[in-house]
């Protein structure tokens, strides 16, 4: 239902719709949790994949690691222009014909001819991914019944883990059994049903106008990111040609950056960047996408090429780790209601670590159990933190910017997982290059280049524990001055 305003709103074609209650809100929710799932499975659709594509196609790993970066460099694009095309043909159709893009794709993929076929058919799927993220986040915001919004967007990161989880086993079964193309049916038949379920249960939420949407800045930031994970994704198998090009995505993407600030209407609005807690929130979230891409994407290498176990029993392995994480997302806006970012974050981050060590220990060893517990101990950790950091951080915009906060939140987190996958992946795949060269077995190769990438994302994780600290206190502070000028406003009014 809409309510049509007059005048020159009228003339300009805007309108004001009604948020569902009840019931149709209850459907819209249920709609929008299945839409994240097909979203987050198809993202993880091929992370057990790799190895057996690499095999199959008689390709790098690092090669076949495009089957991700292709899809995050989509997922990324489409989320800059996901803010501007919601304004323009409102969250019903835009919703609509990202399931259509996700059909279409995952049919391309079961009737893939060859290798870049295939990654035309994940590019297509991203589309209604990168659409999925940013919309389904604002919305839930818009439609949480009072005081929900917290527990509600914790249950949607429950939800994604959930996806994440049960993907690498399916997959894994499906490839084992019958081979990598009937992969593809599943997010084939969700799509279809959320056509269909999604026609009467999602309704548009905002108002609608003829947004601009910038079409050089769209271009950089699909050729600037493009460039700079394919110079990073390569570059440990050499070093100036990928170097060269990595380089010059940084440039492009510092053109992207600099235009989003000198133009009227930027493709992807960064003034939620001038908030510090945002700001601070956003990287953090990036190294805690990071962590959980390299658990997701390199766990399974290990299990595959250093363990010898098939796709399917290495997805089965990765079941409990992952489900570590979804099952502390639920409780994690409780958490934060309760006792707020301090001790939440940082706890959570330091039991990312502490797993991370374990993992590397117990890789050397061979011991496949006790490095699952160290992953699942790390999981648990970015369970229990990330959801509450995305609700402060899109709480603690005003709400005239929150949806700008959403978009460029979800466009982080595609970032974060790409430069994860092209940066450890492309690591992993140039020692295993190299050490295989020089005569050693498959096994010790992968075993190798596993606790070498390690080595680097413990690095990252200890100074992503530091800059909790950082972030605990701009929170604080940010509350304070939030209670003083409440304060002033209820004197002025009691004055009054």
């Amino acid at each position: 239902m809409y309510t049509i305003e007059c005048g020159a709103k009228m003339a300009a074609d805007a309108s004001i719709p009604s948020p569902p209650v009840g019931a149709a809100r209850t459907a819209m929710i249920v709609v929008l949790l299945v839409s994240n799932l097909l979203a987050s499975f198809t993202q993880s659709l091929m992370n057990v994949a790799l190895d057996y594509v690499a095999t199959d196609f008689h390709i790098t790993l690092s090669q076949a690691n495009w089957m991700v970066l292709a899809f995050t460099i989509v997922t990324a694009t489409t989320i800059t222009m996901a803010a501007k095309l919601l304004e323009r043909i409102g969250l019903h159709k835009l919703m609509t014909i990202g399931f259509v893009f996700s059909f279409v794709g995952s049919l391309l993929g079961f009737f893939a001819w060859n290798y870049p076929v295939m990654i035309v058919a994940r590019a297509l799927q991203a589309v209604c991914t990168g659409l999925c993220f940013p919309l389904i986040n604002e919305a839930l915001l818009t439609i949480a019944p009072k005081g929900k919004a917290a527990t509600l967007l914790a249950v949607n990161s429950g939800v994604i883990g959930v996806a994440l989880a049960f993907a690498p086993p399916v997959s894994g079964l499906i490839i084992t059994c019958v081979g990598l193309r009937p992969l593809f049916l599943i997010p084939a038949v969700i799509a279809l049903v959320l056509i269909i379920a999604g026609r009467p249960a999602i309704h548009n939420l905002y108002m609608r106008r003829k947004a601009h949407i910038d079409i050089p800045s769209v271009a950089l930031s699909f050729v600037g990111l493009a460039c700079f994970l394919y110079g990073l994704n390569e570059i440990s198998h050499e070093v100036f040609p990928p170097l060269v090009i990595m380089l010059a995505g940084i440039a492009i993407l510092a053109i992207f950056v600099y235009r989003q600030l000198h133009i009227d209407e930027p493709l992807l609005n960064l003034t939620p960047l001038r908030n510090p807690v945002f700001t601070v929130g956003e990287t953090l979230v990036t190294l805690a996408f990071m962590a959980s891409v390299y658990m997701s994407l390199l766990v399974p290498l290990y299990l595959e090429g250093a363990a010898s176990y098939s796709p399917f029993i290495a997805g089965c392995m990765c079941i409990v780790p992952i489900l570590c994480y979804a099952a502390c997302c639920f409780p994690s806006g409780h958490l934060l209601a309760k006792h707020g970012v301090w001790p939440l974050v940082p706890v959570g981050f330091a039991i990312v670590l502490i797993g991370y060590i374990g993992m590397y220990f117990a890789s050397a060893q061979l011991l496949v159990i006790v490095l699952l517990a160290c992953a699942a101990i790390a999981y648990a950790g970015i369970g229990i933190f990330f959801p509450a950091v995305k609700t402060v951080d899109l709480n603690v915009l005003p709400r005239a910017i929150s949806s700008y906060g959403s978009s460029i939140h979800s466009t982080i987190v595609q970032i974060g997982s790409s430069v994860s996958s092209a940066l450890f992946v492309g690591i992993m795949s140039g020692d295993i290059t190299h050490l295989m060269a020089g005569g050693m077995s498959k096994a010790d190769a992968y075993a190798f280049g596993f606790s070498h990438t390690l080595l680097i994302a413990i690095g990252i994780l200890i100074v992503a524990v530091i800059l909790t600290v950082v972030y605990t206190r701009l929170v604080r502070r940010q509350k304070g001055k939030t209670a003083v000028a409440d304060s002033a406003t209820s004197e002025k009014t009691g004055r009054g």
